[in-house]
């Protein structure tokens, strides 16, 4: 798709309420000034591989198209936290945020989402600026989250999860794969907290044993589903997990 067939939604389409926009790396910063203009009732927008954004389109989003509930970036190499800023200002209802590996977003433009948008759902796979501090003001501003993935970000570690542990009761999913610097105390304090976790996956946490295994098994009474290296599966807590649990080991 060029710019130009995207102005023309913009312009045409005033009843828009999703749109989805993959693999279009030709299209500017401009054309999302026609959808911000002319598409105020858009409440979901997917934007997958679209390379040249930046800042301003998602600016012009979130000025003109204050009824978003979801919004979704993937390979958002230029998106940043003035973008994270404008939408927590402007998209007070946003409930559903995907980041997955927006490069450039760090604590500052999470925590602005935090403050202004009580979140169900947050994915921030490989977005590598986050800290402990930005999934803080997550844990404290977003009472109501069921589903976290925080996969691939390698400088966040237990006191997230104990934030998250304190302020998350809701959570359902949690996905913390590839987190090099998790423990198994963070895990203990995640459980102790979320006691309506159904599922956790783990893979890739060098620091995460078979007793943290065991912790997040023995703890969550709702648990359906753990992702884990069979190496770190005790056959204590296989016996304990028994029928409930499918697919507790990848065989990796």
């Amino acid at each position: 798709m060029e710019s130009v067939a995207l102005e023309h939604i913009g312009r045409w389409c005033p009843r828009l309420l999703e749109l989805s926009l993959i693999f279009c790396p030709r299209i500017e910063n401009s054309a999302f000034l026609e959808i911000g203009s002319g598409c105020s009732l858009l409440r979901t927008l997917h934007l997958i591989d679209c390379s040249r954004i930046t800042d301003d389109a998602l600016c012009h989003i979130a000025q003109g198209c204050k009824n978003l509930t979801e919004l979704s970036i993937r390979r958002g190499y230029e998106v940043g936290d003035r973008a994270l800023v404008s939408i927590a200002e402007n998209c007070k209802s946003l409930r559903e945020l995907t980041l997955q590996f927006c490069e450039r977003v760090s604590d500052a433009g999470l925590s602005a989402i935090a403050e202004n948008c009580p979140l169900h759902r947050l994915n921030l796979c490989g977005c590598h600026l986050i800290t402990d501090t930005g999934l803080t003001a997550v844990a404290r501003g977003c009472p109501d989250l069921v589903f976290l993935d925080m996969s691939v970000l390698r400088i966040v570690g237990d006191i997230a999860l104990a934030e998250i542990g304190d302020g998350c009761p809701k959570l359902r999913e949690i996905a913390l794969s590839h987190c090099p610097e998790v423990t198994n105390v963070g895990l203990g304090h995640l459980v102790r907290g979320c006691l309506q976790l159904e599922s956790c996956q783990m893979v890739y946490c060098r620091r995460i044993t078979s007793s943290g295994v065991a912790t997040v098994v023995s703890g969550c009474g709702r648990l359906k589903k753990v992702l884990v290296e069979e190496w770190k599966v005790s056959e204590r807590t296989r016996r304990r997990a028994g029928p409930v649990l499918s697919f507790l080991c990848t065989g990796l």
